[in-house]
């Protein structure tokens, strides 16, 4: 027995190392970078006397320009050289709001006028809202006749558009010469509201509409607005306390009803996005952090430039008391659209469970539709819609798993910004997604998997600011006039640019082939940002390049990677430690069984076992052509709308109980699962 304890302990110890060692595998970056290794950056300087606390407001396509907020000032700085326009605008707070904002227990830094939201006219007017040293104001500034620059038209209250505190997470979109606000109404923040500018809004204290939300982002898309935020689950408050992720949408026409819900929305609506691991149990990662923009694309590569769909992606986290974990997950419209021609959730009566509503108590037409005037629609419609705001299923992510996943202990993801369809020497198109980190990083991965697998790959790993702030945006911007493609990159301290990819510094075939970067391939004797040399994305080997380059490897012949040294380092030590407890364990056990023995000369019997602990992945790796070349990067104004449906299949790893892949066949949006004892995750 004492013998079977050891091996058992020994057997735990090998299988558990062996699992971390792949799960670190899977997800070492190609390329890792230091900022000053990477050539072509740019950096815009912003103010040395205080803090400038950036938010990227606004971009202009025609200028080349982006509007930035900050501390008592609206940049205008270029996204060609990241040098900012004489077209600034100043705008601190008086100094008796000061005062009495420092009254309220708040510091000089808080008492400023953070630049928080902005909305641009068609005729070039700008309306700019700022936090006013807790007392939000909007100002509407006109283009100047007489001088470069813009001149104050009026002023008026930015309560509801504007939040008091420059930390709190808000949204807003102007659309049709309105704005579309979601943040706060007071400065303790307990009345969150999605505010349009006529004074409609979300229901106040009412926890089935908004329960202590995240506003995360927002987007106008044919006749609706669409918010996305994190929330307290009111429908799973029986389970304990739970945050969900949330799209919601309002019709951009509604005007409220008339004595039900009287300056109150007709057509808020909100549904669950699911981004989670598959399986019996799902693991969910439960809290949005930010978007992409919405676009046509596809989560998968297709060697078919027609098969686009429109969508967006999105980075989740786990809650910050327990695993710390990051996911990426991409979502369709099309599914969206469903969900909310769904069925609704409800409850009969306080304390009773949430369950689908029956089809028979559901007015009719379906709520969903945009109504020409809410103002005339039946008091059965607005008594529903005020107590129904709920969808019952929830939007899946579009492949039915997370793209890419990282456990972390340093730091998370925060932002995302997609490359659409960049068109490799494969023949094939992917979305490259760049992902913000907490501490700085920017991560630039593909899904290099053919048809249904999701097989993704970190391609570089770039320390992009020094002082390690979290990265709060990006931006991918391409200038053909200048030959420029690259990455706009935001902290609330620092705007720097980085170029998309950095082939030239691969020196030979396999180097560059090794990249697995669909900017790259090997053009004669060059390593280059082309589409029509050598190149294998699925791999990154050809027999002709000779031997790869090593994963974590750095470019400089001879110097070794800083992030594998020191956790080398780690291993060590914790090898040590771990031999130490062993060595104590064994021989104690040893000890035991000889004095328990009636014969203290007897051997000890011995079995051997093979102890296997790896992690196997199916790589499918078909390629075809595409006939009909489309140009390296997509063209927006041609894109073929395709509305096909995709049989989708997710490749998971050994023992998952879906052997073939598939979703769960139950609503995942209805389970609130437990945690299970039995299968524990080392890390």
């Amino acid at each position: 027995m004492c013998t079977m304890d050891l091996l058992t302990i020994l057997i735990v110890f090998v299988v558990h190392v062996t699992l971390a060692q792949d799960w670190h595998r899977d997800f070492e970056a190609i390329k890792i970078w230091n900022i000053e290794d990477v050539p072509g950056t740019q950096a815009y300087p912003g103010v040395s006397t205080h803090s400038d606390s950036f938010k990227l407001l606004y971009t202009d396509k025609e200028s080349m320009s982006m509007l930035v907020g900050a501390r008592n000032t609206l940049h205008n700085i270029s996204m060609v050289n990241l040098k900012e326009s004489l077209e600034r605008i100043e705008w601190s707070p008086r100094p008796f709001d000061m005062d009495v904002c420092k009254k309220k227990q708040k510091s000089e830094e808080e008492c400023q006028n953070f630049i928080q939201v902005l909305g641009k006219k068609e005729s070039g007017d700008l309306l700019v809202c700022g936090t006013n040293a807790f007392k939000p104001m909007c100002r509407r500034y006109a283009k100047s006749t007489e001088s470069i620059g813009y001149t104050q038209i009026e002023e008026e209250s930015g309560v509801g558009k504007c939040p008091y505190n420059p930390t709190h997470n808000s949204t807003f979109v102007y659309a049709d010469g309105r704005l579309f606000g979601a943040t706060v109404t007071d400065i303790a923040e307990q009345n969150p509201l999605i505010l349009n500018g006529q004074m409609i809004r979300t229901r106040s204290h009412d926890s089935r509409w908004l329960n202590d939300p995240n506003f995360v982002a927002s987007f106008d898309i044919e006749d609706k607005i669409y918010f996305f935020f994190r929330e307290t689950a009111v429908e799973n408050i029986n389970c304990g306390k739970a945050v969900f992720s949330r799209i919601a949408r309002v019709c951009k026409n509604d005007k409220g009803g008339n004595m039900v819900l009287e300056n109150t929305w007709t057509s808020f609506f909100k549904a669950r996005l699911n981004c989670s691991i598959p399986g019996e149990f799902p693991f969910y990662f439960n809290e949005i952090q930010s978007t992409s923009n919405f676009f046509q694309g596809n989560y998968r590569s297709t060697d078919l430039s027609k098969d686009r769909q429109q969508m967006f992606y999105a980075v989740f986290t786990t809650p910050e008391n327990s695993i710390r974990g990051s996911a990426v997950c991409a979502f369709r419209y099309d599914d969206i659209v469903n969900v909310f021609k769904g069925k609704f959730k409800g409850q009969e009566n306080f304390g009773h469970e949430w369950l689908p509503v029956p089809d028979v108590d559901v007015p009719k037409p379906h709520p969903e539709s945009c109504s020409e005037n809410s103002q005339n629609l039946g008091d059965d419609t607005m008594n529903f819609v005020k107590s129904h705001t709920m969808m019952d299923g929830a939007v899946p992510s579009f492949g039915g798993a997370p793209l890419l996943m990282k456990l972390s202990l340093k730091s998370r993801f925060t932002k995302i910004a997609i490359d659409w369809q960049v068109h490799a020497a494969d023949n094939r198109y992917y979305d490259i997604m760049f992902v913000g980190t907490e501490d700085g990083r920017v991560l630039k991965a593909i899904n290099k998997g053919h048809g249904e697998d999701i097989e993704s790959v970190i391609l570089e790993d770039i320390q992009v600011f020094e002082d390690k702030l979290p990265v709060t945006d990006m931006k991918i911007f391409h200038d053909k006039q200048h030959g420029l493609d690259k990455l706009i990159v935001m902290s609330k301290e620092n705007i720097m640019s980085i170029p998309l990819h950095r082939c030239e510094r691969a020196l030979t075939c396999s180097e560059c082939v090794a990249l697995q970067d669909p900017y790259c391939s090997f053009v004669d004797t060059t390593c280059a940002a082309s589409d029509r040399g050598l190149q294998s994305i699925i791999d990154g080997k050809l027999p002709a390049c000779g031997t790869p380059l090593v994963v974590g490897e750095r470019l400089e012949q001879g110097e070794p990677s800083s992030l594998s040294v020191a956790e080398t380092a780690i291993a060590i030590v914790v090898a040590i430690v771990i031999s130490s407890i062993l060595s104590f364990v064994a021989g104690y056990k040893v000890r035991s069984c000889t004095h328990s023995s009636d014969d203290n000369d007897d051997a000890f019997l011995t079995e051997k076992h093979d102890i296997y602990g790896s992690l196997h992945k199916n790589h499918q790796r078909t390629l075809s052509q595409d006939s009909n070349k489309e140009p390296r990067y997509v063209n927006h104004s041609e894109i073929n709308n395709s509305n096909k449906q995709l049989n989708l299949v997710v490749n998971l790893p050994k023992g998952s109980n879906l052997p073939n892949g598939n979703a769960p066949a139950k609503p995942i949006s209805n389970m609130n699962l437990p945690v299970s004892t039995d299968n524990k995750t080392y890390v």
